[in-house]
């Protein structure tokens, strides 16, 4: 069982002795020095290197986030470059959790308050996540959410990581938020009842692409299709259906060609519309620039 701890970058202390030279030491070799004082390699002063944090490497993580959809909070992945010191999967439960790691697109949300990640524990399959303190200000769905947060994130970057506990301070609660019993193991979800039905994969939030524009994403909809709309300046310059490979349970791509734009800033929204009563039932949309090169 392997232990991790959230700790300050190792230090190196370098240590070089100065010494004394022959003569000088066959000298003062069959006396002390006078009055008791400290012989001339005893008094040399050491010369101490300036101390070096480790290096940080880098890290390509999936990252999963809440996002509010019509009737329910669903769960959405967002690509993101971490750096860390020693364990990524460390670093990125401890952004989550205390906000440091924030989504890139401002529709998607953490629901981590009022606790900090104080360290995490290996266990087989099993990892224990142990908390400073309970989470706050949550619901019931939003308590549910925000620990598949940390489940869906740890297991996409480790998937030998089969389930999640908790403790608050070493010792087991009965609930981390007040309404979803912690007392065992948590898993994955099923995706299509987990996860964001529509998702746009790329363009992404805030990039820069060029002309002839396209766009990628998957979809976990009905007849696998779903609604788009390219918008600038608010207004929707153009709008149609696309389809995914598959319908859902199956979460399949998508890719749609939006041919060629004039520089400037777009939005592209995808819909999934009810298959009841055509209702808006979840969306996506991200905002980017088409570069004028």
């Amino acid at each position: 069982m392997n232990t991790h701890r959230l700790h300050p970058a190792r230090r190196a202390l370098a240590v070089s002795a100065i010494v004394a030279s022959i003569a000088a030491l066959s000298a003062c070799a069959d006396s002390p020095a006078p009055g008791g004082s400290p012989s001339p390699t005893e008094s040399s002063p050491s010369a101490t290197a300036s101390p070096s944090p480790s290096p940080s490497a880098l890290a390509e993580v999936q990252l999963f986030y809440a996002v509010s959809q019509p009737t329910e909070l669903d769960l959405v992945g967002e690509q993101h470059e971490i750096t860390y010191d020693d364990d990524p999967l460390e670093t990125a439960l401890a952004g989550l959790i205390d906000g440091s790691l924030a989504p890139l697109d401002p529709d998607y949300r953490t629901l981590w308050s009022g606790a900090q990640l104080e360290g995490i524990e290996r266990d087989g399959d099993v990892l224990r996540v142990d908390l400073s303190g309970p989470l706050t200000n949550v619901g019931a769905e939003a308590e549910g959410v925000a620990i598949e947060q940390l489940v869906w994130t740890a297991t996409s970057i480790e998937p030998s990581i089969r389930a999640l506990t908790f403790t608050i301070d070493g010792a087991t609660p009965e609930t981390i938020g007040g309404h979803v019993d912690a007392r065992g193991e948590f898993v994955r979800g099923l995706p299509e009842s987990t996860i964001t039905p529509v998702q746009i994969d790329t363009p992404a939030e805030g990039a820069s692409t060029s002309s002839p524009l396209s766009a990628t994403g998957v979809a976990c909809v009905f007849e696998a299709t779903f609604g788009w709309e390219l918008l600038q300046g608010g207004t929707v310059i153009e709008e149609g259906f696309a389809m995914s490979a598959e319908s859902c349970p199956a979460r399949a791509p998508w890719s749609i060609d939006l041919g060629p734009r004039p520089a400037g800033e777009y939005t592209l929204v995808i819909t999934e519309y009810s298959m009841k009563d055509g209702a808006v039932a979840a969306t996506d949309s991200k905002t980017f620039t088409v570069s004028g090169e």
